[in-house]
């Protein structure tokens, strides 16, 4: 949970999200750029998703489950605009909003997919469309969770 006014700074230190990069369950991660300027944070990074899929597949499918992703946080209006790119002729793109309200911090969701090959590739898009989102909402809880270490020596006024 949390507040706005708690999450704020922290969304503002590179820190607190390679911090959350780090305990994504994920293989081979790489930052490729971490930059903050004034109320924009802007963070790249490439990884192996750890999928769930049989072992063969995995096998034949080796590297297809490599994600690149650009986030672009805007610290004024807490929102971020994420792209994700995988070895597919697919794009994933989301915008997520942070909100307080009555009952604590909200998080809203926007998903754009964008598949250019149709049939097979329309089928591992689907598969591949769920996983990003899975892992997008593991990194949501990682993110929750590391915003509780930070603040739950906090009072509230």
């Amino acid at each position: 949970n949390g507040r706005l006014s708690d999450i704020r700074p922290l969304l503002a230190t590179p820190e607190f999200h390679l911090a959350v990069c780090h305990k994504v369950p994920s293989e081979n991660l790489k930052i490729v750029s971490s930059i903050l300027d004034g109320d924009r944070y802007t963070l790249a990074r490439e990884h192996n998703l750890d999928v769930n899929i049989p072992e063969l597949a995995k096998r034949f499918l080796q590297g297809a489950f490599k994600l690149w992703r650009d986030d672009e946080w805007s610290l004024g209006t807490l929102s971020c605009r994420s792209r994700f790119r995988m070895n597919m002729p697919a794009e994933f793109r989301c915008t997520t909003r942070l909100q307080e309200s009555s009952h604590g911090l909200e998080v809203h969701h926007e998903w754009e997919v964008d598949v250019r090959v149709p049939l097979i590739h329309d089928v591992l898009a689907r598969h591949a469309e769920s996983e990003i989102r899975r892992f997008n909402a593991i990194e949501l809880e990682v993110m929750r969770a590391e915003v509780a270490l930070h603040t739950s020596g906090r009072r509230s006024p």
